[in-house]
């Protein structure tokens, strides 16, 4: 269900309130009341440790290496399934089998995947951009077929009633009553993609958030993997966003 700006807004400002209020305990339980502890950092340690991401985690280069790789691998997806749209509506339309198949492995975790291309591969960045790359191909390509033999009946009918050609119809009513739910898709595909790459990068030893992790879990760096986790929820939280903005800028079908 699509939400107004008020409700919108009602729900961005109960999200402020919960967070402030988690926050303040957070600085009064940890920071002057319970002792150090491998639960949670106290939050001066926290912000001794942003400095560290910098200096000895090289957080901006790995930053760019994790963001540049999701977001290149949905790009080029997306960019696929656009091209080859109208094929992938022609063979599920001619045989639904497929695409139930084809759903199955939308089933399998994203841990499974990462390890499976990581044995497959020993580890490289082109490795890991293929992989990804292939996995939001996949994702998109089955929520476009999804839709497309979903499309009502009586959008064909007129088609055929007013001599429409196949490819006419397919560029002006089947990819952009598909477009909605595509991008519906894309936000579960983000997080997705999210924790596969992060998992990939840890496995493999890859440069990229996925290696920080590894390097702060040898270390043993509590606040680290604290900060790292919360730096990682902004980002998703910004690519939700921009995901959100492409959005209302380009759809205007509303299915």
């Amino acid at each position: 269900m699509k939400l107004n700006s008020i409700q919108k807004k009602i729900i961005l400002k109960n999200r402020f309130a919960f967070l402030s209020v988690l926050l303040f305990v957070y600085i009064l339980l940890f920071e002057f009341i319970l002792p150090v502890n491998k639960i949670l950092p106290k939050p001066s340690l926290l912000l001794d440790s942003i400095p560290v991401l910098f200096s000895e985690y090289n957080l901006l280069s790995e930053m760019a290496i994790t963001t540049s790789i999701i977001y290149l691998a949905i790009a080029i997806g997306f960019l696929f399934v656009w091209m080859l749209s109208f094929s992938l509506a022609t063979i599920v339309n001619r045989n639904i089998g497929l695409f139930n198949n084809l759903r199955l492995f939308k089933n399998f975790p994203a841990f499974f995947f990462a390890i499976l291309f990581a044995f497959w591969f020993d580890g490289s960045v082109f490795a890991e951009l293929l992989f990804t790359t292939i996995v939001s191909t996949f994702f998109i390509s089955i929520s476009f077929m999804n839709s497309a033999i979903t499309l009502p009946t009586e959008y064909k009918d007129a088609a055929k009633s007013l001599m429409i050609e196949k490819k006419e119809f397919h560029n002006n009513i089947t990819w952009k009553y598909s477009l909605p739910k595509m991008f519906d898709e894309l936000h579960r595909l983000h997080y997705y993609l999210w924790v596969l790459v992060l998992i990939f990068e840890f496995v493999s030893a890859l440069n990229g958030f996925g290696s920080i992790y590894k390097l702060a879990l040898n270390y043993n760096d509590l606040s680290v993997i604290i900060l790292l986790g919360i730096i990682i929820a902004l980002l998703i939280w910004l690519g939700n966003s921009i995901i959100d903005f492409i959005e209302k800028k380009l759809i205007f079908w509303k299915a």
